[in-house]
Formats: structure tokens, C-alpha cells, sequence
């Protein structure tokens, strides 16, 4: 009885062995990497998803290089729905692979609907216990997700990989998009920001430059636009250019580097200086029952252009370009930190968590109010930017030695 017992049991043990006899195999998959979040008519929520056509990826014969639509290692599938997962069931109706979700990169998000709001289409991305915190999250600026999903971008096969890389080269830490949001979403007092992104035929790119640089026919390719501002109820109230972008980033400490170029007082010329070692620092105070803000941003880094006629092997003029460069920075972020308190009174910089961590009875004393105590908040910033290094050469290499200002 006793071995009759073993050899079933060992029977049964090899069985489980065996494998996963359910499993789906890789090519019975469609990998997705982006995904959208659109509104649809009738309160209806549209998604949409990016996946690769692997036969089309590589240097297979099968190779996007094929050109026209047809050649594109990807496609999107779009379903509509009363909510995220009734769109995405409908989706899956439309296919005749199972969407594997595991190596989801990108979220993208339509204006109309961040404009609608996305407190409840997120309802269902945080309850999943799969959720990605390292997934980058966008708003298209004057669009919708499902235009950008379908966008060529000429340096990636696929596009949605390419707005991760774009916002990565500004300096931003990669792939924290969610998490970030996540923690401003939830916070008491601050309201979160998204990368916004537009697409490159789109009228709504900010300057004549960018307009230059779209395609003549067609849509193809996209850039970082600056980023979208929320309210605490997630809904979107606005935008900030690139630069205003940067300066709020600066302050919230989510910055690794980025360029300051500024004109020296009394100069012709212009310098500019690479920014590494970034950070910041708040010291919230209540002065007369007025609350203050002071910020301080640090950094280090070296000159790479220096169209002044200033010898920088000479410390006092460092010391020159290095006051010019730190006013500059500290006018930059004022004049964001105003725009913020007048259009938006959101408080995208975290202002509030601060308070919190560092005078608990203060916080308390403004959180019933907060949105007209930031609105009201007197804020001022300095910079402390240092000049490390000034480059191989000290007076610009295109001056005559009588034209250098020692």
C-alpha cells in the first residue's frame, strides 16, 4: 500500500513538473508598449494600444523599410467602453491575440479627456497589482492619444518609445512618470504635473522653430511641449512652456541637469554653462501671519560657451559670468512660480508636502485653505550656482588679444 501511495504521489509531482499547461506562448501574444486614454461621445472612455509586429522588427525581409503604412513594425487597436475595462474588453474582441501588457513603457493621454478628468479612468490602474510605477505618462497637447499612437517617429520602430527618450534627454530622472504622479495625486495640498507632448504637424507647437522643423505632408514625429498642469480634482488646467517646465522641476528637486545661458551686465555677449550636481531646497516660515517660501537652487557645473570678451582664467571673471548666470536662473523660476499662483493657485511644486515634513502645526494651520494660502504666499528664490570648470581655453579663441578684457 505503502508504495502503491509513492507511486501516485510521484505520478502527481511529475504531472505539476510538467509545465504551465495553460500558459500562452510569446507568439500568441500582442506585446504592447503604449497605450491611450481618450474621450469617446456618449461619456464613453476610448483606449487605444501600440504593439509590435515583430515579423516587421530587426532586419528581417519583412522589415518596415518596406515603406507605406503597411511597413510599420506596429498597429493600434482602439475599443470603446463605459469605463477603462469595458473599452479594453471590447478591444480585445477586435484581435486574435491575447494583449500581453508586461512591457508597457508609455501612457498617453488625450486633451479632451485630461480636460474631463482622470480620477476615475485611473480607478483601475492603481488597484492593479501589476501597475508599473516606472511607466512615463503623457498629455498630447491639442490632440488625442489615439492620433499620437499612430505617428511615425524617425528614430525609433516604435514611436511610443521615443517620447521616454525625448523627456529623458531634458534631464528628468527616466521612467518615474507614474510613481511621481501617483504621489502628487495623493497628496493633501500639491496637484501633479505630465510631460506634455505634442505632434509635430500640430498648429499648437510654441514657436517658429518648431513649426520649421515639422514635416511638409503628413504626421510624423513628436517633442516634448512643455507640461500639463492638473488641479487636485485631476483635471487639466493648462500648460507650461519648456523652460517653465525645467524651472518647476528645478524646484521640486526632480532635475539631474540641465543649460543656463544668460547676457553678463555691461557685455555684448552671452555665455552658457552646463548644470550638473542640481538640487534645491524650501524653508517654509510664518512671518506676521504671512507664510513665506524661500527656495534656494544649487548646482555645479562647467562654462561651454562664452561669447564675452571676458578672460575666464581671471576669478573675478568667473565670478562675473557665475552672478549672471544665478540671476538669470532666479528670474527664470520667479516669474514661473507667479504665472502658477495667478492662472493656476495649483500647487504643482509640492509646497505643502514640505510644510508637512517640516512644521506639522503650520500645515495644519493652512490646509483647510491652502489653495488661496499658496495663491497668497510670498516666495522668493535664490541661486547658488558654482563654476567648476571653464573649459580647455580661457578668452574665446575668435578674439584678438588687444579685444580680451582681462
Amino acid at each position: 500500500m505503502i508504495k502503491k501511495w509513492y507511486s501516485r504521489g510521484f505520478i502527481l509531482f511529475f504531472l505539476f513538473l510538467s509545465g504551465c499547461w495553460d500558459s500562452s506562448e510569446i507568439n500568441e501574444m500582442a506585446i504592447e508598449l503604449a497605450w491611450g486614454i481618450d474621450k469617446a461621445s456618449d461619456k464613453k472612455v476610448m483606449i487605444s494600444a501600440q504593439a509590435i509586429i515583430p515579423s516587421k522588427l530587426g532586419g528581417g525581409q519583412n522589415n518596415g523599410a518596406s515603406g507605406g503604412s503597411n511597413g510599420k513594425p506596429f498597429f493600434v487597436a482602439t475599443g470603446n467602453g463605459m469605463n477603462t475595462l469595458d473599452a479594453v474588453q471590447r478591444m480585445q474582441t477586435k484581435l486574435s491575440r491575447q494583449v500581453f501588457r508586461g512591457h508597457r513603457r508609455v501612457i498617453v493621454i488625450g486633451e479632451a479627456m485630461a480636460r474631463q478628468g482622470i480620477k476615475e479612468v485611473f480607478d483601475t490602474y492603481t488597484r492593479d497589482p501589476n501597475l508599473k510605477l516606472r511607466t512615463d505618462i503623457f498629455v498630447v497637447k491639442g490632440d488625442t492619444a489615439k492620433n499620437f499612437l499612430q505617428v511615425s517617429y524617425p528614430l525609433e520602430n516604435i514611436p511610443g518609445l521615443g517620447a521616454s527618450g525625448e523627456f529623458t534627454q531634458m534631464g528628468s530622472p527616466a521612467e518615474m512618470g507614474m510613481l511621481n504622479f501617483l504621489l502628487s495625486a495623493t497628496s493633501a495640498g500639491a496637484s501633479p504635473t505630465l510631460p506634455a507632448i505634442a505632434i509635430a504637424t500640430n498648429s499648437s507647437l510654441q514657436n517658429e522653430e518648431d513649426q520649421d522643423d515639422r514635416p511638409k505632408s503628413g504626421r510624423e514625429g513628436f517633442r516634448i511641449d512643455g507640461s500639463a498642469v492638473f488641479n487636485k480634482d485631476l483635471k487639466l488646467e493648462g500648460y507650461l512652456n519648456l523652460k517653465e517646465d525645467q524651472a518647476v522641476r528645478w524646484v521640486m528637486g526632480n532635475l539631474k541637469e540641465l543649460t543656463v545661458t544668460a547676457t553678463v551686465p555691461d557685455e555684448k555677449g552671452n555665455v552658457s554653462m552646463n548644470v550638473y550636481k542640481v538640487s534645491s531646497k524650501i524653508q517654509p516660515v510664518l512671518q506676521s501671519d504671512k507664510l513665506r517660501i524661500y527656495i534656494t537652487l544649487a548646482g555645479q557645473g562647467a562654462i561651454r560657451e562664452n561669447n564675452t570678451r571676458l578672460d575666464l582664467t581671471r576669478t573675478e571673471n568667473v565670478k562675473l559670468l557665475q552672478s549672471a548666470l544665478n540671476k538669470d536662473a532666479e528670474e527664470r523660476v520667479r516669474q514661473t512660480i507667479a504665472k502658477v499662483q495667478q492662472n493656476y493657485g495649483a500647487d504643482i511644486f509640492g509646497f505643502s508636502d514640505v510644510i508637512r515634513r517640516k512644521n506639522l502645526p503650520l500645515w495644519k494651520s493652512v490646509k483647510n485653505n491652502w489653495e488661496e494660502e499658496f495663491r497668497e504666499a510670498e516666495i522668493s528664490v535664490t541661486a547658488k550656482i558654482k563654476v567648476r570648470r571653464i573649459g580647455v581655453t580661457g578668452p574665446s579663441l575668435h578674439l584678438n588679444p588687444h579685444e580680451t578684457e582681462k
